[in-house]
């Protein structure tokens, strides 16, 4: 019986199709370097979610032949390594677009409605307001906010995510202008001058994959040329943004808030300085695990190893010159 080694557990319904497929399906005891070796040893197949997978884990895989990666980024894993080693790498593209979509709708309501400081507000200054006006508490401490209709939101990265947020955003009477220099179908206004991007923006949103291009992208320099009400949105990965320099902007008023869902590294230092920057929102790597989104990424993740089983190529491989017809 083929063992598919899960780095961590995913969905339930990704275990059940891959033991009705006839694999025996372990969860690794730890996602550090030495476990991984160890577990990893007797393994035909291996599930990453976000831990690393660096050279040595893979190629103490003495039996390996994929990866299937339970998400669309595969900056975690060594893909140079598995092809080294004939071994395939596959992704799950698009199941989380809508969860990942709807995070960064939540996050600019949230921050543009000021709704984390008028709760904290309301909940601390109860006794002093009775008797008094609702609204003229939020017109005193200037809790009002602004909507999203005829704000302008910049989107990096117009693939499968980027396209529902901007399905999404219109449906708000946003308009939406955008940045991928891969894309040329995209179906709003795109910009090659990045500084373009960052000067239009009220709302801009990452959504691009952690690459040596797109690594430390975002820096004090970009930052400067935003405007001081504008918000940041980083739902993709963390190290495309600087964070010290995303946190001095914030602190100093250079920017009105940011909504980040990944850190570099994760998880992030308990000094990390966007824990104590101004109207800032920090989740934990929630925005594409929904449960609906959790559920699609481990039958994906689980479909892509049973068709490589079956001598077929999996629907979205990283290094597909690997693969063997009939494998």
């Amino acid at each position: 019986m083929k063992k598919v080694l899960l780095s961590e557990k995913i969905d339930d319904q990704g275990i059940e199709l891959l033991k009705k497929a006839g694999f025996e399906v372990k969860v690794s005891a730890g996602t550090d370097i030495e476990t991984m070796k160890k577990e990893i040893s007797d393994a035909y197949a291996v599930i990453m979610r976000s831990s690393l997978l660096p050279r040595e884990v893979i190629e103490a895989g003495k039996e390996l032949k994929i990866i299937s990666r339970n998400g669309t980024g595969i900056n975690n894993v060594d893909v140079k390594a598995a092809s080294d080693n004939g071994v395939l790498v596959a992704k799950v593209n698009g199941a989380n677009a809508y969860a990942v979509a709807e995070y960064v709708i939540t996050t600019m309501l949230t921050l543009s409605r000021n709704i984390m400081m008028t709760d904290k507000l309301l909940r601390e200054k109860i006794d002093t307001i009775q008797g008094k006006s609702l609204p003229g508490f939020s017109t005193q401490n200037n809790l009002n906010g602004s909507q999203l209709k005829d704000k302008t939101l910049a989107i990096l990265g117009l693939g499968q995510i980027g396209r529902v947020l901007v399905k999404l955003a219109q449906a708000f009477g946003m308009r939406v202008i955008g940045y991928d220099p891969y894309v040329k179908d995209a179906p709003v206004e795109m910009f090659d001058d990045l500084k373009e991007i960052y000067m239009q923006a009220d709302f801009l949103s990452i959504n691009m994959p952690l690459t040596p291009q797109t690594e430390n992208m975002i820096t004090k320099n970009e930052l400067s040329l935003m405007k001081q009400t504008a918000i940041l949105i980083n739902s993709a990965r963390g190290g495309i943004v600087n964070e010290q320099d995303l946190a001095d902007a914030l602190n100093n008023d250079k920017l009105a808030g940011a909504a980040i869902d990944s850190f570099n590294p994760e998880p992030p230092a308990a000094d990390n300085p966007l824990f104590s920057s101004k109207n800032t929102i920090v989740t934990s790597h929630i925005a594409g695990t929904t449960h609906e989104a959790n559920a699609s990424l481990g039958i994906g993740a689980a479909q892509a190893i049973i068709d490589f089983s079956n001598g077929k190529m999996p629907q979205f491989p990283v290094n597909p010159d690997v693969f063997e017809e009939g494998e």
